[in-house]
């Protein structure tokens, strides 16, 4: 249910669906004749496309959970890497063989670096599907063919499956790999979504350490005024990654 729900939420909690769902809100009241509330919603939607396209708010919230995490300096011995999914587009992998990635792919980058300085590191990948539909395969599956092109170890490579979320990720990586006391493990994964994956991690007694793969954001200052699109973009991947950190603390799955 928690799955379902979450899916739900992200759907239309974001401010591009706000926007949407406001505007059309809007048109429903004009054809009901109702101008008054439709005069309002309307105002009510510019308001926030113009507010979010204008103004960069993207990177105050991206950066304030990009800032939690920072990167460190390269440990002295690694034991293993988990890195996680992000987004494969299955379809296009399968209809045309080329790897299609959202996300992941500073994940998967970040992840091989670590593997290629470590080469007695074990490396989990985890990812199932995210998809409320059935997908043919798993993001896992997708991303072995990624891991093959850059030149890994097939026999290094160990793939979580079943997970369909952040939660999953880590709680059926944790139990393939068994972590021992003393073990070095990095949690390889984009930096606004490492706050929510460490809140897992703690809540589940993982010692893991943080290795953010990529940023949106520097340390300071904004960009992209007027830049419409990206920015609604943008913004709708904080507030997703907010909404989640919200969401697992609320419901016990971060700590």
């Amino acid at each position: 249910m928690f799955f379902y729900l979450s899916k739900l939420i992200r759907i239309v909690a974001t401010p591009s669906s706000l926007f949407l769902l406001l505007a059309s809100a809007s048109l429903l009241c004009l054809l009901f004749r109702s101008r008054v509330l439709a005069r309002w919603l309307g105002v009510a939607a510019l308001g926030l496309f113009l507010l979010v396209g204008i103004f960069p708010l993207q990177d105050i919230l991206l950066r304030a959970l990009e800032n939690q995490h920072p990167r460190g300096a390269w440990p002295t011995r690694v034991d293993g890497v988990l890195i996680l999914s992000g987004g494969l587009n299955w379809k296009v992998l399968q209809s045309r063989g080329v790897p299609a990635m959202e996300m992941s792919k500073g994940r998967v980058v970040g992840g091989f670096e670590v593997a290629r300085r470590y080469p007695d590191a074990k490396v989990i990948f985890a990812g199932g599907s995210g998809a409320l539909g059935k997908a043919a395969m798993s993001e896992a599956q997708g991303t072995r063919a990624i891991f093959a092109q850059m030149g890994l170890d097939e026999k290094r490579l160990v793939l979580e499956q079943r997970s369909r979320n952040t939660f999953e990720n880590i709680l059926f990586a944790r139990q393939i790999a068994k972590p021992r006391s003393g073990e070095v493990w990095l949690l390889a994964t984009t930096a606004s979504h490492m706050p929510r994956a460490m809140g897992v991690a703690r809540k589940l007694g993982w010692a893991i350490q943080p290795w953010p793969t990529d940023y949106l954001t520097t340390p300071s200052g904004v960009s992209g005024y007027f830049q419409y699109a990206s920015n609604l973009n943008r913004i709708d991947m904080a507030v997703h990654e907010w909404l989640g950190l919200l969401v697992y603390r609320l419901t016990g799955r971060a700590a």
